[in-house]
């Protein structure tokens, strides 16, 4: 049967089975690179071979099982010899990496890869070149295998029958309900409210359920990585064993795919400029081989990955300047901080670790890093377990809620004294200054002045500490948090955005963000009490996406805008037509019924209205487009994808004035 005949869920759990069957022997031919090998490892290694050989064949990949018979037949030697020669180690994991791009798809590998193997074994395993090897393995963290990944995950039998009961009695309930509600003699309230009680717990089953079924253990991306670290160790001229802990470890499947590339440039990082060479570590006092350690633990609602080196350590200079900076990871962290040749010493320790940073804080993570000369550098990223959920604390500022994700909360404490200490705002906590600020001036928003007393939610972030100030804290909620759409993802300060139980949109901030840009405040909120809301502008913000349209509102409300919405161009018109108070319009371009364009035509021919001032914010963004909206009679163009909160602000507030 050739593999055109195959069903393609047949191939991809082929695939799937191979790819632990090659993760399973790397693994062996790694324990026998390092002298670490069992007595049944060459066993284990052909079992591995087989298992590929004969389901290649039964899915029609001749290629992977021309390669996989190979390997066996190697390995068959190799067991009748009573051990398997560590010098054939090397062509084994070539011929593994042809045997990987075979199982993908890829064709013509087999007679290659069938003859290097031939060659490497009968020539005692010599080294395959740094350049053959990189192709054959993708790059030494192992890119090309996460390309030819499946994006597909196996899902626990027990998982997949808890939802299947949930969902089973969520079902039963629902008929319960309609049975009781629409009946000719209804039942008593109290048996009614029973009733929508337990569907509510059935529904917070019925999630929980499905939350579970994203959760899959960090064994799912570090198959590949003793194979990557290896594969630098040796490139590099250095020894290094990589010790794998607590990857059964569950997080968002989500999240993990997100991290898997930060994790591998952290065990790059730990690998090319943490452990020293053979030589080094000799004359140190220190065996040979060095070890790098990947470790996993839960944390409360939290889950720490720690990458640990037993090397050198972060380099003085590197010290001094996150002394001086007040933080050792925004000093690595800072673009080309590591590339200046007097400080090459540190150069790679910062190198690619501000996308790191960026990347952890974008999910509301944060990174911390340890090290003491000579004994090793570790770096931990905090994550959350979960991206769908989220503990977060409810807080006001003016007219709006924010939430903030409840592990950056340290303490709320009641802010009667504010004073300045070193050119900023301040206030003592159990004995201990803390930059102190506004959450209004921060996010941008105009609102009237915080009273004399007021709250503060102390809050922690890998770069350091803030106080922030808000008029009110609402309480914790378990919410389901939603991104942002692309168009609006880029907007800084924002983790996503959640719906409450009462249909309130709240923004979810992101405390990295608050705290990098606390400095940039010159002072307390000093700009007086914003006018009464009657007296401000009315806009009318029309776009037939929710979430772009509820964003809009929240930044121009947080402004002190009196702000209404609609979905398309008709609606607007007849809000328009209905009350004439409408001092400025916000519309996107595409549309249902009515397009902006329609929209601004219909405005520009209505006398009573021409001259009300329109904006339009869309994803069109071309010359040709601007120029459409310009000839239509737009006031302002805003392309969503260059889309800034403050650009949006100051566009309404100088149109609105030029009235």
């Amino acid at each position: 049967m050739s593999a055109a005949e195959v069903p393609v869920e047949l191939i991809q759990i082929f695939r799937d089975e191979a790819t632990e069957n090659m993760d399973g022997m790397v693994v062996c031919l790694l324990a026998v690179e390092a002298g670490q090998a069992s007595g049944d490892t060459t066993d284990a290694l052909f079992r591995h071979a087989h298992s590929i050989k004969g389901s290649a064949g039964m899915v029609g990949l001749q290629e992977a099982g021309a390669i996989a018979n190979a390997i066996e037949d190697v390995l068959s030697r190799a067991r009748d010899a009573g051990a398997i020669s560590p010098l054939l180690v090397e062509p084994l994991l070539t011929a593994t990496d042809a045997l990987r791009r075979a199982v993908a798809g890829e064709r013509g590998v087999a007679p290659a890869a069938v003859q290097a193997l031939a060659t490497g074994a009968q020539g005692g395993g010599e080294p395959a070149p740094d350049g053959e090897r990189a192709a054959a393995n993708g790059s030494p963290v192992g890119e090309a295998q996460r390309e030819v990944a499946s994006p597909t995950i196996r899902v626990a039998t027990h998982k997949v029958d808890r939802m299947l009961d949930a969902i089973s009695e969520t079902v039963l309930h629902h008929r319960r309900l309609e049975h009781m509600l629409g009946g000719e003699a209804p039942q008593a309230g109290e048996v009614v409210e029973q009733e929508v009680g337990r569907g509510e717990r059935l529904l917070v089953e019925l999630q929980a359920t499905v939350l579970d079924l994203r959760m899959v253990p960090l064994s799912s991306i570090t198959s590949q990585l003793p194979r990557a670290v290896r594969d630098l160790a040796l490139a590099e001229g250095k020894q290094v064993d990589l010790q794998i802990s607590g990857a059964e470890t569950q997080l968002d499947r989500v999240l993990l795919d997100g991290m898997s590339e930060a994790i591998v440039h952290l065990l790059r990082n730990a690998v090319a400029h943490g452990i020293e060479s053979p030589q080094a570590r000799e004359r140190a006092g220190k065996p040979r081989r060095g070890v790098v350690q990947l470790h996993a633990e839960p944390r409360g609602g939290q889950v720490a990955i720690q990458v640990r080196d037993d090397g050198g350590g972060v380099a003085a200079a590197a010290l001094a300047e996150g002394e001086r900076r007040g933080s050792l990871v925004d000093a690595l962290a800072e673009p080309g901080f590591s590339t200046a040749h007097s400080v090459s010493e540190i150069a790679g320790r910062g190198v690619g670790l501000d996308a790191v940073k960026r990347q952890v804080e974008s999910v509301g993570g944060s990174l911390a890093i340890d090290t003491e000369p000579s004994c090793g550098t570790s770096i931990t990223l905090l994550l959350p377990a979960t991206l769908a959920l989220l503990r977060v604390l409810i807080v006001v500022r003016g007219t709006q809620r924010f939430g903030l994700p409840l592990a950056s909360v340290s303490e709320i404490v009641a802010v009667d004294e504010v004073m300045t200490l070193g050119g900023r705002p301040s206030i003592m906590v159990a004995q201990e200054s803390i930059a102190f600020c506004d959450l209004a001036p921060v996010l941008g928003i105009a609102v009237a002045d915080l009273p004399e007393v007021s709250r503060a939610l102390v809050v922690e972030a890998t770069n350091g500490r803030l106080a922030v100030a808000c008029e009110q804290v609402v309480g914790e909620q378990e919410v389901v948090v939603k991104p942002l759409s692309p168009s609006l993802g880029a907007v800084p300060g924002y983790l996503g955005a959640t719906i409450l139980s009462d249909g309130g949109i709240v923004l979810v901030l992101d405390p990295a963000h608050l705290v990098r840009q606390a400095p940039s405040v010159p002072a307390f909120m000093q700009a007086g009490a914003a006018p009464a809301e009657a007296q401000m502008p009315k806009v009318l913000v029309v776009d037939d996406q929710f979430t772009v349209r509820e964003l809009q509102r929240s930044i121009l409300r947080a402004s002190g805008y009196r702000v209404e919405v609609a979905c398309d161009g008709c609606e607007a018109l007849g809000m328009l037509s209905a009350a004439g108070d409408f001092d400025i319009v916000v519309t996107d371009l595409q549309m249902p019924e009515m397009n902006g364009l329609e929209l601004l035509g219909a405005i520009r021919a209505d006398p009573d209205r021409s001259s009300l001032p329109v904006i339009v914010v869309t994803s069109r963004g071309s010359e040709e487009d601007r120029k459409r909206g310009a000839q239509a009679g737009a006031d302002a163009y805003i392309v969503k994808d260059e889309f800034d909160q403050q650009a949006l602000l100051d566009t309404v507030k100088r149109l609105v004035g030029s009235q």
